[in-house]
């Protein structure tokens, strides 16, 4: 009677595809409110230009260091159940920290109306494409 239910790792998708969602619309809104103001700029003096795309990469580099350490503590868990547990957490992290560094990049586009960052969020987009979870290519499902 105090048996947990099985796990079910199929909300990962639903996860992702909000994120990804998110991501999408928040850019579409700065592209369309900035799209008269903006242009592309970098100038070394101004301590922004340099910082926030290395906060951004900084972000990203912890993502995969969550995922590394996740994926060692995975290979030294016995049970599935336990191993899939922390492969959701390690997806679901990782994808918060690139999700950040992109809202991070799309806020700065938008209050400076400067491009530049922009491009460095739709790198961060398409490495966000990149990490759809992995559970589904494990398992053949969707």
């Amino acid at each position: 009677m105090n048996e947990k239910p099985a796990y079910d790792p199929s909300s990962l998708q639903l996860i992702y595809s909000v994120l990804l969602m998110a991501q999408l619309v928040i850019t579409v809104v700065v592209m369309y409110v900035a799209q008269e103001h903006a242009n592309v700029r970098f100038e070394w003096g101004y301590w922004n230009h340099i910082a926030i795309p290395v906060i951004a990469g900084v972000l990203g580099s912890l993502g995969k260091t969550i995922w590394n350490k996740g994926m060692v503590k995975i290979s030294q868990t016995q049970e599935i159940e336990d191993k899939l547990q922390v492969l959701t957490r390690i997806h679901i992290w990782q994808w918060v920290m690139v999700e950040l560094a992109t809202i991070l990049l799309l806020t700065y586009t938008l209050m400076e109306s400067n491009f530049f960052y922009f491009i460095f969020a739709l790198v961060n987009i398409i490495y966000f494409f990149t990490l759809r979870p992995k559970i589904f290519s494990l398992t053949g499902g969707i």
